[in-house]
């Protein structure tokens, strides 16, 4: 009997012009290859992955490959040390992310919705994806897709919560 080979999916940007810049890392950044990688700028202008799910988004970073036995990139462990390129959280770009489904599986009833993001794991295991908010108003993602193999969404960050450039 053959098994069904694992479909590897490149999440990031799927749709826009992908205009940005490139930001400080706040020291032990982690990015998995598998996450997502949606930041916010700390003061001080350093960008820290997005762990709460309604908070203010900067943009999506392009982080290196992943560290040799490790299905992710860990920053430096000092500031400012790690400068990659953010793309920016414009209303045309379009993102795709792993869905955190929590019993409800992807499908069409994801379209429309608002969703934030989580974080599970810890180090080379954090994972960044997209939950399904219980306040639409609050969340700042918009669901414009969905891939139900993929268990992955298409979104938009809404205007009310990008972080200015």
């Amino acid at each position: 009997m053959a098994t069904k080979k694992e479909k590897s999916v490149r999440y990031g940007l799927v749709e826009g012009a992908g205009k940005g810049r490139e930001v400080w890392l706040a020291p032990n950044q982690y990015f998995h290859r598998q996450g997502g990688h949606f930041v916010e700028l700390r003061p001080g202008g350093m960008a820290t992955l997005c762990a709460s799910g309604n908070g203010k988004i900067f943009g999506w970073v392009e982080a290196p490959k992943q560290a040799d036995g490790y299905d992710a990139w860990k920053g430096s462990a000092t500031a400012r040390a790690d400068k990659l390129f953010c793309i920016y959280a414009d209303p045309d770009n379009v993102f795709e992310i792993g869905a955190n489904e929590g019993g409800a599986s992807v499908n069409a009833t994801w379209i429309g919705r608002g969703v934030g993001l989580v974080l599970s794991g810890s180090t080379y295991t954090t994972v960044q994806k997209a939950k399904r908010a219980t306040s639409v108003a609050a969340s700042s993602l918009m669901v414009v897709d969905f891939d139900k193999d993929s268990k992955t969404v298409f979104v938009k960050v809404k205007q009310t919560k990008r972080q200015a450039n």
